[in-house]
């Protein structure tokens, strides 16, 4: 029972809110503790708001995940957890997160009150569009960022709101590309914008979602601005890890037919995981060590 609960708020995929700390790194507050504490906040509270949102979408979609060869064993359309029981902790979860985000400021509040209004009528409308549904969760990560970026008080940048925007809408489309697979016959009866979408089609908008990551990333790495800001020109040489990365998730898309579960593949993939942590301290040695 208690891993139906775990299973239905999805905590394994609160990996993708790190992105709020992006800000926290990128402002050079790393070490700063008042700062620390109010990133985890607003990590918190995204975390609790993301979960708000899995288990609404998993009641709106119930019939359909029934039919679905995965995700007919989950615990709403499976029948283990109720309607009314998932609604209790949808509510419990929403709360959560707007209490938290009030403990912060009101800009936080108000970009955590649009991630979820987007998240809402994605759930009951949006995601039926083709194309508009990918956009809608990229913003989702646009989002993040700016309330990590809100909770500190530091302006967001517009290269790294650009590149998550692009990095975001590749992992979309893979996520797309998968599903139309994995449902070779008739997907669009288990999710109808998929009609709209062919393999070709997605595997155009991943090399073009791709390439702009890595342009966008560059760019931000070479700007005069961002120079000026780090006192270093040496951010350029996280660049070569920022392309292996999404290049070995291209490996295993292609390859592997893998992009289902974005989160599954960025803890799992020993090669990802490598590559993030050297990131890290790619980024810790050039910014604050001033290596």
């Amino acid at each position: 029972m208690i891993k139906d609960y775990i299973k239905l708020i999805r905590p394994k995929h609160w990996i993708k809110n790190f992105f709020v700390f992006a800000g926290l790194i990128f402002s050079l507050n790393l070490l700063h503790l008042g700062y620390i504490i109010k990133s985890l906040e607003a990590f918190a509270a995204f975390c609790l708001a993301s979960s708000a949102v899995y288990i609404l979408n998993d009641i709106f979609d119930k019939e359909k995940d029934r039919n679905h060869p995965i995700k007919n064993k989950r615990p709403i359309a499976s029948g283990r957890i109720s309607v009314p029981i998932a609604l209790v902790l949808f509510v419990i979860f929403l709360g959560g997160s707007i209490s938290l985000t009030l403990m912060l400021n009101i800009p936080t509040l108000i970009i955590l009150v649009l991630y979820i209004l987007m998240n809402f009528f994605y759930t009951i409308y949006l995601k039926h569009i083709v194309i508009l549904d990918v956009m809608i969760i990229a913003l989702g990560f646009v989002f993040r960022v700016m309330a990590g970026n809100f909770a500190i008080g530091v302006p967001s940048t517009n290269w790294i709101l650009l590149t998550t925007l692009a990095i975001s809408l590749f992992i979309g489309f893979g996520k797309r590309r998968h599903e139309i697979l994995l449902i070779d016959k008739d997907p669009h009866t288990h999710r109808p914008v998929l009609g709209h979408y062919n393999v070709q089609l997605l595997d155009y908008m991943m090399i073009i979602s791709v390439t702009l990551t890595i342009i966008t990333y560059a760019l931000y790495s070479i700007d005069v601005e961002v120079i000026k800001k780090f006192g270093t020109n040496k951010l350029i040489y996280s660049v070569p890890l920022v392309i292996f990365g999404v290049f070995r998730y291209m490996y295993i898309i292609f390859k592997k037919g893998g992009g289902g579960d974005p989160a599954d593949i960025v803890a799992r993939d020993k090669y990802i995981i490598i590559d993030v942590i050297l990131y890290v301290l790619v980024i810790v040695g050039i910014l604050y060590l001033k290596i």
